[in-house]
């Protein structure tokens, strides 16, 4: 007779061997998982698009320069003096700029403040040059940063070209160099621009008076004059006792005034009180500007 196997002969239910396409078929979450890492390569995409860190970089350069140029001997935001032991802050405040540049070339504001330093530097370079005293070695000369500053102004201007302020910078840049006709251009399309900028017609007016061309000084500053409300008083019940009174505060609003700095042009231009009177306007409030100005001359 036969004995039965006995059961400790037998394997174990979990040593069981299971069929041959279970050997064979992944787990399910060993399905799920590149499904998973696309999805997640997805939203970083997405992610990048909506926050791009090229953007981010070159805000952070943009921004480094001012606390390289930050005069730590004041307590203000007050930018440092160019001299030789600046010079290597201004240097790398150019580098920083200049990678800002490279991440994100479609900034007009880059390429402006870029621009700006370059101008800077050159024009204290010359200056230095023209009194003999040495520079250093690292030192940008006059003309490789006029080139450099007029590239980044061009650039600026192509790619905001409706911004007065850099038709300004350029226009100004083009004249130092001795091009009259360009600088003219872009004077006329910084105006075109912004046609009621008081600060603007201030600094062409300005521009033109420095540099000999007296009539278009005196045009800029009629118009200055035009435009200009800075030294209008609100309507109140005290706006008389003020008009009659004058006292320093509002004597200080008219001298700040660009109508008055219109009348001091007009002045310079011409030496004739007829003329500073015939630019300014014919109302009661610029009534006392006008008085104030002919009162200091």
């Amino acid at each position: 007779m036969n004995p039965k196997p006995s059961s400790a002969l037998r394997p174990p239910p979990s040593v069981i061997r299971p069929p041959s396409s279970a050997l064979t078929r992944p787990p399910s979450s060993a399905l799920t998982r590149p499904l998973l890492l696309t999805v997640l390569c997805l939203l970083s995409s997405v992610l990048l698009l909506t926050f791009p860190l090229r953007d981010l970089a070159s805000d952070y350069y943009y921004r480094k320069t001012t606390s390289l140029l930050d005069d730590k001997t004041t307590e203000d935001l007050d930018v440092m003096l160019i001299s030789e032991q600046s010079m290597p802050a201004y240097l790398a405040a150019i580098d920083a700029l200049q990678k800002a540049v490279t991440l994100a070339p479609s900034r007009s504001l880059y390429h402006s403040a870029l621009a700006d330093l370059y101008n800077r530097l050159g024009k204290w370079s010359e200056i230095m040059q023209s009194l003999n005293a040495p520079i250093p070695t690292n030192a940008i000369s006059p003309s490789d940063a006029s080139d450099k500053a007029l590239y980044h102004l061009q650039r600026a201007v192509a790619l905001e070209p409706t911004n007065p302020d850099v038709h300004l910078a350029l226009g100004l840049l083009y004249d130092n160099r001795g091009e009259p006709g360009p600088a003219s251009a872009e004077f006329e399309k910084a105006a075109s621009a912004y046609p009621v900028n008081a600060p603007l017609r201030y600094a062409l007016a300005l521009h033109y008076l420095t540099s000999g061309r007296k009539g278009d000084a005196l045009a800029q500053a009629r118009v200055l004059a035009k435009i200009d409300d800075s030294y209008i008083l609100q309507d109140s019940v005290q706006k008389g006792y003020i008009l009659e009174r004058q006292p320093p505060w509002y004597l200080s609003q008219m001298t700040n005034s660009y109508l008055y700095a219109a009348l001091e042009i007009a002045w310079r231009v011409s030496a004739d009180l007829e003329v500073v009177k015939g630019i300014a306007p014919d109302t009661p409030d610029a009534a006392p500007v006008i008085q104030l100005f002919i009162n200091s001359k």
